[in-house]
This record gives structure tokens, C-alpha cells and sequence, in this order.
């Protein structure tokens, strides 16, 4: 993220200065050449007893006629060479500033994560002992309890989203195995399948042979796919499998455009109506960037989710 940031900033200041650069010597071509051109031939304003012939001065005005041609040619490769020096300094004063600008945002941001990690963690704990003593009360057919012990599954799985996306944001190192993603998910869509009575999963796995992955990063990334597109699909979900790629697709409703350009930011729903709050996702996009995966979606017939790996 905060590359993009800073490379758009640097873009930025490269674009004006760019601009100003062309504008500035540009003018200053045409201003010297133009000068050049009108400038008077000195040998013309001879004595009048000094007489030339006409071939001399033919030859004499090819020759200074050339020599501007050259001098202006001199100039342009100057000014073309300056510019670009201009643009080295430019970019590395650009990407100093750029790196400055953006520290407190990134200290900010930075400390926004451990905060949200280390209340996120806090928070387990009192869950944990509600969500047990709510088990352990002896009621029954008590709809106020019933409530209390949805509303309190509700954060729970909040809690623990939360605490996945800020664990993902702050950590660097990927454990990279060889894993049979065939085998993974085979096992991934299993669990899924309680929630698969009424619907039609496809499932197509070209991939033959192990590959060099972060095996609990893939299956977290696919389970939460898998769970998106049983949520939002009316009868019929596919799932494909080839070399460097997955695809997880619905026959849900199409979504629109403006909508798909913020699936994936964070507490952002398509659909106002569904359960969760928007989290499912963002975690998916922050585990894919973390493996430098890239991770789509594309909605016209079918939604798909594509996973580059």
C-alpha cells in the first residue's frame, strides 16, 4: 500500500517537472534558433568598394546556414541531456521526499495494527469466558439468553477476523512447503460441504504435482472464498484448480463495477443486507499480497475470484 503510495507521489512530481522541463526548454529552442535566424550576416554590411562575387557569398551563406543548423542541433542534444539529468535528480529528490511524507502515515498505520492486534487479543480472553459460562448456564428456552449468546458468537467471530487481518498485516515471513493444492483442496471443500445441501458445487483440478507454496495461507485464502461464494450464490458454485492459478466462481447477482473496485477494502459490503462486516476478504487480499500473490475478481454471468499464485 505504501509503496503504491510513494511511487504515486514520485509519478507525480515527475509529471510536473516534466511538464515545466519541456515548456522551459522548449521555449528556449525556439527563442535561440529563431534569434539565430534572424540574426544579420556581417559580410553583407561590407564598404561599398568591397565587392563579392556571387558564387563567394552563395557559399559563404551555405556555410553560416549550416553552422546554425549545427549549433542548433548542438543545442537541442544539450537541452535533451540536461532535461534528463534533471529527471535523475528529480526522481531520487522525489523518492526522499516521497519516503519522508508518508512516515508518519506508515508509524501511524503501523502502530493502528499492533493496537488492533494487542485489543483484539485482550478481547479474546472475557469472550471466551462468556461464551463458556453462556454454555454452562443451566437455561433453557430462554429467548433473552439466546440472544445474548448469538450476539456474543457474532464478535467472537469478529474478534477473530480482526485478529487475523492485523497478525497478517504485521507479519513479514512466509513458511514455504511442498504441498500437494490438490489434496488441500479436496479437504478445504469437505468442510464445506454441510453447508452445500441445496447447492451445486463443480470442481475441476488440472494441477498434477506438487508445488512450493505456504500451504495454511492457500487453504485460508480458499476457505474464505469458498465461504463468500456460499453466501452469495442462488444454486451453483464451481471451483477450479490449474498450474499458478484458482479460480472460485457463484451464479450469485452480478456485481456492479463501482461495487468491485471496493470488494476488498476493509468493512465493505456489496451487499448491505448479508451477514458479517466486511472483513472476509480484506484478510484474503492481505494474505495473497503478504505471499505476493495476486488475487481478482471479475463479475458478469458468474462472480470469480481469481488467485495467481
Amino acid at each position: 500500500m505504501f509503496k503504491r503510495l510513494r511511487n504515486k507521489l514520485i509519478l507525480i512530481n515527475l509529471g510536473i517537472t516534466s511538464f515545466v522541463i519541456v515548456v522551459v526548454f522548449a521555449t528556449i529552442y525556439i527563442i535561440s534558433t529563431r534569434s539565430a535566424e534572424n540574426r544579420p550576416v556581417k559580410f553583407l554590411d561590407s564598404p561599398p568598394d568591397v565587392v563579392f562575387s556571387d558564387e563567394w557569398e552563395n557559399t559563404m551563406r551555405d556555410a553560416i546556414r549550416a553552422e546554425k543548423e549545427a549549433s542548433a542541433r548542438e543545442l537541442l542534444i544539450i537541452l535533451i541531456v540536461s532535461g534528463i539529468a534533471i529527471e535523475i535528480v528529480v526522481v531520487l529528490i522525489s523518492y526522499f521526499l516521497a519516503e519522508e511524507a508518508i512516515k508518519p502515515v506508515k508509524d501511524a498505520y503501523n502502530a493502528q495494527k499492533v493496537f488492533i492486534a494487542n485489543a483484539s487479543h485482550e478481547i479474546k480472553t472475557p469472550l471466551a469466558a462468556i461464551s463458556a459460562n453462556l454454555e454452562a448456564a443451566d437455561i433453557t428456552n430462554n429467548k433473552w439468553i439466546s440472544n445474548v449468546a448469538l450476539e456474543t458468537e457474532k464478535l467472537v467471530n469478529l474478534n477473530n477476523q480482526l485478529l487475523t487481518l492485523a497478525r497478517t498485516d504485521l507479519m513479514t515471513d512466509t513458511q514455504i512447503t511442498e504441498v500437494n493444492l490438490g489434496d488441500l483442496l479436496e479437504k478445504t471443500l469437505d468442510s464445506f460441504s454441510p453447508r452445500l445441501k441445496q447447492k451445486t458445487l463443480t470442481k475441476k483440478i488440472t494441477l498434477d504435482k506438487n508445488v512450493k507454496i505456504n500451504a495454511p495461507d492457500f487453504e485460508q485464502i480458499l476457505s474464505i472464498l469458498m465461504d463468500n461464494a456460499v453466501k452469495y450464490s442462488d444454486k451453483k458454485i464451481s471451483v477450479a484448480l490449474g498450474e499458478h492459478r484458482l479460480e472460485v466462481s457463484n451464479d450469485g447477482t452480478k456485481i456492479s463495477k463501482d461495487k468491485l473496485a471496493h470488494i476488498f477494502d476493509r468493512f465493505y459490503q456489496a451487499d448491505k443486507t448479508s451477514e458479517g462486516v466486511g472483513l472476509g476478504l480484506s484478510i484474503a487480499k492481505s494474505i495473497a499480497d503478504k505471499n505476493h500473490f495476486k488475487l481478482m475478481v471479475k463479475s458478469d454471468k458468474l462472480t470469480t475470484f481469481i488467485l495467481e499464485f
